[in-house]
């Protein structure tokens, strides 16, 4: 089961903007792991979410914080295993959800999820394929982070060795009330590419 999910939109962030990000994801925590993906320079460049997540989970110990993590683009799930791992070590990554095209999500899934555990590894799922690979460290908890990824509407998870769905993903604008927290529901804020004071300043209205 994935617990309740809340994800925060893209914004830009320029010097003691994560502060700002922080309150928003403070606002949003009670009852929700907060999960924070994309988040972007004033001159357009995209940070690393884990990074970001790692901040943010510092700055906010008593909220559950989880990372969306990019697939593709030359970063294979062998790599987003190790930068989880180490998110989670720092209380930054209690859920992981992928983000890209579905098959995608789900081949590098099944590699991420595989590497969580302890061992020598070979496996290949479409494109994504490990040969002799380990994780280590392995994550404080057994199993590591819960996996997730979007697929439309649709939430989606790995049970069993195989792909499922799980649940729902319900997007809303900040300006809207948020439904109750339910597991295996993703609910996503969105919102324009901005600094995140204009999100705080929706989020508490």
């Amino acid at each position: 089961m994935i617990p309740p999910l809340v994800g925060l939109p893209a914004t830009v962030l320029v010097a003691g903007d994560i502060s700002v990000l922080a309150r928003c994801a403070s606002v949003l925590c009670e009852g929700r792991t907060v999960v924070l993906g994309e988040q972007r320079t004033a001159s357009g460049e995209v940070l690393d979410e884990f990074v970001v997540a790692s901040a943010i989970a510092a700055m906010l110990p008593a909220c559950s914080i989880g990372v969306i993590a990019r697939v593709g683009a030359g970063r294979p799930g062998s790599v987003i295993a190790r930068e989880a791992t180490a998110a989670q070590l720092l209380g930054a990554c209690d859920v992981l959800v992928l983000d890209g095209d579905a098959a995608a999500c789900s081949d590098a899934a099944l590699i991420i999820e595989a590497l969580f555990t302890p061992g020598t590894h070979v496996l290949a799922s479409g494109v994504e394929r490990v040969d002799g690979a380990r994780n280590l460290p392995q994550p404080s908890v057994e199993g590591g982070p819960r996996i997730a990824w979007r697929a439309g509407d649709e939430l989606w998870g790995i049970d069993a060795g195989a792909p499922v769905r799980i649940g729902d993903v319900i997007t809303v604008g900040p300006d809207v009330p948020l439904p109750e927290p339910a597991a295996d529901t993703l609910v996503m804020i969105s919102y324009l590419l901005a600094p995140p004071s204009f999100l705080d300043d929706m989020l508490r209205r």
